[in-house]
């Protein structure tokens, strides 16, 4: 009876301190603080990540099976959209080796092993120790002397159509051409890294979630710069492996999730312009004349949304406060006429800091200005995708932006579509959207 008795009090005392991990595991995290830290790549604060972690990494000298291989030789949605900061796999990062004579270029994470090295588009798979060369506990991918893998001399880097902040070239290109250029990585580690997790906001739109939960028809409207109407996303430029830009990735998740709501996908945005633009101000050039000058009422008031994208900042000029007062003036215009819109505020990515007259701003605080007005109003939030790219640059992690453009100035190409997506369905919809599909 004593030894029962015991056995009891250790299950109660057990189930005791799960339930005080499960409140901890609940309440922690990034929700309402854009600053603070995950622990490493797995740390999403919820005990489902938490078992994940356990399964992943093993426990002791027990062995934990390997994490199941999903769909990577072609595009797939949940491929695409699981989070760059969990599991022990990363899929199609992409790499460009130009610019240093070495040819070399650095991975996120130290592999354990490398499952494949393909081309940008996917069609075909580079062999290790022909086409590159990987020593187990780097990061580090290299060229070998004749490897078929596109490479661009350092010279050649830095003699391009673009002016860099020496006052010497850069290489720039639009259309698919860097993308060809470009190789895609999928590789298993249990190296880990630290990273900014996204704010949680889901609470910040209980009438997007009242319709889609309810399958009723919801306009969902994105409205910004060339970034969101698509560029440089392979389907976009029409290159495989014909991903989907960042908006029309989040549009998929939400149906795929909801197939009962229709989900009214509206992308208004224009490439070239900038908030002031997109508040039906004037930069000078013929994109002004553009709807008869009245750009928010055409591109927005008239499309009667209930879940407004605003995704302005690439294009803007340094002063954060000319940029908040025109996001500001955004918001007050569409809620006088919709006031039940539910708005998600988008901070973006860095342009290349070579590139001169680009890299002109204080991003931090153009974040931060979008901060602070979703802090001012109810029904708004705000997808950091700055910090999820400070992240990846960051000393840990050390991408470099070569490797994620699409044009190597200012726009994405399709790994930093990802980013921008998977920071967004974890801010709109939760830590553990990803299972939802």
């Amino acid at each position: 009876m004593k030894k029962i008795t015991a056995l009891l009090l250790a299950a109660i005392l057990c189930l005791g301190l799960c339930a005080v991990g499960c409140d901890k595991g609940s309440s922690a995290g990034s929700d309402g603080d854009p600053t603070q830290t995950g622990g490493n790549h797995n740390n999403n604060n919820n005990d489902d990540n938490n078992d994940n972690n356990d399964d992943n990494h093993g426990n002791g000298d027990e062995q934990k099976p390997e994490e199941p291989l999903m769909e990577y030789r072609k595009y797939d949605l949940k491929t695409y959209l699981t989070p760059f900061w969990e599991g022990t796999v990363v899929y199609n990062e992409t790499l460009w080796f130009a610019g240093e004579d070495d040819f070399t270029a650095p991975l996120m994470y130290a592999p354990d092993e490398i499952v494949s090295v393909m081309s940008y588009d996917l069609t075909k798979t580079y062999r290790e120790g022909v086409d590159y060369v990987w020593e187990k506990g780097s990061k580090t991918i290299r060229l070998p002397e004749g490897s078929s893998i596109p490479h661009m001399t350092y010279r050649e880097y830095y003699t391009g159509a673009m002016t860099s902040i020496d006052g010497n070239g850069l290489y720039f290109a639009e259309g698919s051409d860097i993308c060809s250029r470009q190789v895609a990585v999928t590789y298993r580690h249990s190296d880990t890294a630290e990273w900014t997790l996204p704010r949680l906001e889901r609470e910040n739109f209980p009438k997007t979630f009242e319709k889609l939960e309810n399958g009723e028809s919801i306009n969902v409207v994105f409205y910004g710069d060339s970034i969101t109407v698509g560029a440089n996303s392979s389907d976009y430029v029409d290159y495989g492996p014909h991903a989907e830009s960042y908006p029309e990735m989040v549009r998929s998740y939400m149906q795929k999730r909801y197939p009962a709501a229709t989900v009214n996908y509206i992308n208004t945005a224009v490439g070239g312009v900038d908030s002031n633009w997109g508040n039906d101000g004037k930069m000078g050039h013929e994109l002004d004349s553009m709807d008869g000058g009245a750009h928010f009422k055409t591109r927005v008031l008239d499309k009667a949304p209930d879940l407004l994208f605003i995704a302005f900042g690439m294009n803007d000029g340094p002063s954060d406060a000319n940029y908040k007062a025109n996001i500001k003036s955004m918001i007050d215009r569409v809620r006088a006429e919709y006031p039940e819109v539910e708005i998600m505020l988008v901070s973006g990515m860095t342009a290349n800091f070579e590139a001169a007259g680009f890299y002109n701003k204080d991003y931090e605080k153009f974040q931060q200005a979008l901060i602070e007005l979703a802090e001012a109003y109810e029904g708004i939030g705000v997808s950091t995708v700055l910090n999820t790219v400070r992240s990846l640059e960051g000393r840990t992690l050390g991408k470099r932006f070569r490797d994620w453009t699409g044009n190597n100035v200012n726009h994405p190409n399709d790994f930093m579509a990802r980013v921008y997506a998977q920071t967004i369905l974890y801010t709109l919809f939760g830590s553990d959207y990803i299972k939802y599909i």
